[in-house]
């Protein structure tokens, strides 16, 4: 057998003022047919997992691009285009093959092509015909429609949320692509809208972890191979936004329509309990003035880069300030130049320094503040799932009236606590800490705060949805329209 893998994507809001281009990939996951001498990380992993695998049974694997940028801006054209010619061109280069395995974002927006997944996975089946296996990794913030479903023969999304089974998904597509190419199963994919947009994480406490589970347990029953809800983007204003349930059976259309339509409902029958509630900012910041036995954790949602936001407004910061908190911690903010300032006059230097509020229409107001540097970091990371490593760039934390401040140069989210450990912050003995995250830290921080607020702040990525300047989305939609699929009486 021979199989060709690739890499492309990153999860773009049409609502950041700041594009993607190719250095944005370069910074984060760039690598031209060598995946397994990457470090290993959430975008590179689903990859090396088809290497190892594909060596194992004895195929011959043939790799092209590997590329991977953080949530930001609508994707420029050109630079999408150079990618996907560049993965184009080398299966054309590589010959016949007999199948392909591709993790792919599924919410990669570019000028131009609402839909760039789709629009890839298009070009590749006219390229290579019907005969070829083509089979798609997904991450369950994607947007999906009949294209992609169209153009591929199996399609595997994440089941959690917070991401922590890429490399679990990456090894069921797998398995079912090797059973595929054997002849033992016809996969058949259908697709079932749930006309609803939101955040629905799928650990801890509400109805997604067995929802979830229930996901996994219907898998092998009856004709059905896999089973997966894609959650959708909900900062993208584009027409196949939204919540989809998709199933894939063997050999029976209806089986998977059928399978498709009932967990379809059975989620659409959760949502609103399901939703991740969100606090008002002064309520928070009042919550926040209240000296407890553990800090209070305050999540900074709407700037958190995980959902294509800056990470570098200072609307906390600029709060704790003037509530008279001092004991207390933010990370991470985006900052290079504060950075690269750092460096300059190096740890326990004391300095008049511009924090944030840089770098786009959003950002604003920076935060001047006298500040003192305490740690310093070239090269710095964060550890994620075992063996795994989050670049972050060079890092700075300063100290302004108490509070103590991780800036980085790469844009990330928090992953583990590593990110304060590994850099001189510590956690227990704090008041409060903020983080720019959106919900991927929630289950670190169960047993060592008092309490976790999600809060909405000033900032690109909003979560009160009905602020948002919707004109593409598909109508109605769940929560801006109260019951689009008539099944709530």
């Amino acid at each position: 057998m021979r199989l060709f893998i690739a890499t492309l994507g990153t999860e773009t809001s049409t609502f950041a003022s700041f594009p993607t281009g190719i250095e944005d990939f370069k910074a984060q996951l760039w690598n031209e047919g060598d995946i397994g001498a990457e470090p290993t990380s959430p975008w590179s992993a689903p990859a090396q997992r088809w290497l190892a695998a594909g060596r194992a049974e004895g195929w011959e694997v043939v790799e092209s691009l590997h590329a991977f940028a953080s949530p930001a801006g609508v994707t420029v054209k050109s630079a999408y285009e150079e990618m996907r010619e560049r993965i184009l061109g080398d299966l054309a280069a590589a010959g016949p093959v007999d199948a392909v395995l591709m993790f792919l974002h599924g919410a990669m927006i570019a000028e131009g092509y609402d839909d760039c997944e789709g629009n890839l996975v298009s070009r590749m089946r006219a390229q290579v015909g019907d005969a070829t296996r083509i089979g798609i990794e997904l991450d369950l913030h994607a947007h999906i429609d009949g294209t992609l479903v169209g153009a591929a023969d199996i399609i595997v999304i994440y089941k959690t949320y917070p991401h922590i089974d890429h490399s679990e998904r990456a090894d069921d597509l797998f398995a079912l692509m090797k059973r595929t190419l054997a002849g033992e199963i016809d996969p058949k994919m259908a697709l079932f809208d749930c006309k609803t947009m939101g955040l629905f994480p799928t650990t801890m406490e509400g109805p997604m972890p067995a929802f979830a589970q229930s996901l996994t347990d219907g898998e092998g029953q009856g004709k059905i191979l896999s089973l997966s809800l894609n959650h959708g983007f909900p900062w993208a204003d584009v027409p196949l936004a939204g919540a989809k349930m998709l199933a894939v059976a063997d050999g029976d259309m209806g089986a998977a329509e059928a399978a498709a339509k009932d967990y379809g409902e059975r989620f659409y029958r959760i949502r609103a309990e399901a939703m991740l509630p969100f606090t008002p900012f002064d309520e928070a910041i009042e919550e926040a003035k209240i000296k407890g036995d553990k800090p209070l954790l305050i999540a900074d949602t709407s700037d958190q880069t995980g959902s294509g936001a800056p990470g570098d407004t200072t609307h906390v910061l600029r709060a704790f300030v003037e509530a008279g908190i001092r004991n207390a911690a933010i990370a991470p903010l985006w900052d290079p130049s504060a950075v690269g300032i750092c460096f300059k006059v190096d740890v326990g230097a004391r300095l008049k320094l511009r924090i944030g509020g840089k770098f786009e229409p959003h950002s604003g107001p920076p935060f001047d503040a006298d500040a003192e540097v305490l740690f310093l970091k070239r090269d710095a990371y964060q550890d994620h799932l075992p063996g795994e490593r989050i670049a972050i760039g060079d890092v700075a934390v300063v100290r302004v009236e108490g509070i103590e401040i991780l800036m980085t140069t790469h844009r990330t989210n928090l992953y583990t606590l590593s990110l304060l450990t590994l850099h001189g912050i510590s956690f227990e003995d704090k008041q409060v800490v903020s983080i720019k995250n959106l919900y991927k830290h929630k289950d670190l921080f169960v047993e060592n705060t008092r309490r976790q607020l999600f809060v909405a702040t000033p900032g690109t990525s909003n979560p009160d949805w009905t602020a948002l300047p919707f004109e593409r989305l598909p109508r109605p939609m769940w929560p801006l329209d109260p019951d689009p699929l008539g099944l709530d009486g």
